[in-house]
């Protein structure tokens, strides 16, 4: 029992120094001296007969074996924080290192206003958030959560809605001042900007008494970055889809002008998808719930 149990020091230590990329680093995380954390790389390296990093006093990197090693030591890390949560009763304390994939745009918002928030109240945990707008293979990733706007289709994830985000028609006062009095019969001969998949071909318009409308927009200058749609906006190319949360502090100092203000888009959900299985680590969980806590009051959003 003293073997496995120094084998997986030795591969928590290892998985630290990957990580870091820094022996002096990984110690001060792992509450341990440099020079341990040495004696224990290098008494891993003899136990499975390999180089696992090249290292002098300026530069750290991983071998082959050390990076295939990384990936196991990984999962090995997983399963046992996996059954210690389980025989704990689920008590165990966030820990190792949490793989989050989101939008750029919600990214840059709430997304890593979660994160710190989680890497406060839990210093020892590490997070590698990674921002896309693209559709990603989660599995293949090796990430944890995937935080999407809109659904997720995949049927071998676990989607779990979080709510609804409002969206509303917004373009540059020098464009509305150009184009004239926007009204639903006028919208479709107007440039817009959008945003694929959420803003482009038609849209559904919907007022407060809940009646809805369909109507088709031209998008001269479409993107999938909604980064890139509102500053588009902002350039005045055209109207454009925005949230409440992004485009409240521009129209309350008059850069953007509500479009059609008595009118909605259809609101977009917002999901967190999760490899399949029923255990999850103490860092997904609290990670999901820093997120919860963060978006329930923005403006705009609905709770599902």
């Amino acid at each position: 029992m003293k073997l496995a149990h120094d084998r997986l020091d030795l591969l928590a230590t290892f998985l630290r120094v990957a990580e870091t990329g820094s022996l002096s680093k990984a110690a001060r995380l792992l509450g341990i001296t440099q020079p341990t954390a040495s004696r224990r790389l290098i008494e891993l390296e003899r136990l499975l007969g390999c180089k696992l990093a090249l290292r002098t006093t300026a530069s750290f990197s991983l071998t082959d074996e050390g990076r295939l090693l990384m990936a196991e030591a990984r999962a090995l890390s997983d399963g046992w924080a996996s059954l210690s949560e389980r025989i704990s009763g689920g008590r165990s304390r966030p820990e190792g290192t949490l793989r989050v994939i989101g939008p750029s745009g919600y990214g840059t918002g709430f997304l890593t206003d979660a994160v710190t928030d989680l890497c406060a109240a839990w210093p020892q945990l590490r997070v590698e958030l990674t921002l896309t707008d693209r559709v990603v293979d989660l599995v293949a990733t090796g990430a944890e959560c995937w935080v999407c706007v809109g659904e997720v289709h995949d049927p071998g994830l676990v989607s779990r809605p979080l709510g609804r985000m409002e969206r509303i028609l917004v373009a540059h006062p020098a464009l509305l001042r150009r184009i004239g009095r926007v009204t639903p019969a006028t919208l479709p001969t107007l440039p817009c900007v959008g945003l694929v998949p959420y803003f482009h071909g038609s849209v559904r318009l919907r007022d407060a008494a809940g009646r809805s409308q369909t109507v088709s927009i031209d998008t001269p200058l479409r993107t999938d970055s909604l980064l890139s749609s509102y500053r588009a906006i902002l350039n005045g190319a055209g109207i454009g889809a925005a949230a409440p949360w992004m485009c409240e502090a521009d129209l309350e100092s008059g850069r953007l002008k509500r479009v059609l203000p008595r009118l909605w888009l259809e609101p977009v959900g917002i999901y967190v998808a999760l490899p399949p299985g029923l255990h999850r680590p103490a860092r997904v969980t609290a990670f999901i719930a820093a997120l919860e806590r963060r978006i329930k009051d923005m403006r705009g959003f609905q709770s599902a």
